[in-house]
């Protein structure tokens, strides 16, 4: 049994808080201490889904996460505001 750590688990594992290693082995090993072993399978399937529809590596869309209020957001730079509409031309 293994917790497998790809680009998503390892970008998502350390943004959440979850590990801090800086090899995906190392990660693995935080996961595995962490997260119970019947939940190995699963959330490594949560976290590959969560990276590719919600928590995207450069624009995460935290605004719209269902763990916004739990995440530290390690490494997420702040938003910055949207530019303004460009006003119309006069005549």
């Amino acid at each position: 049994p293994a917790f497998p750590v790809d680009t998503h688990v390892f970008r998502l594992a350390k943004r959440l808080g979850l590990a801090r290693a800086k090899r995906p082995d190392q990660v693995e090993l935080e996961l595995c201490a962490t997260v119970p072993e019947a939940w190995w399978v699963k959330g490594h399937q949560l976290l590959v889904w969560h990276g590719r529809r919600v928590c995207f590596a450069r624009n995460p869309t935290c605004s719209g996460c269902p763990v916004e209020a739990l995440c530290p957001k390690v490494g997420v730079r702040p938003t910055r505001a949207a530019p303004r509409a460009a006003r119309p031309a006069r005549p």
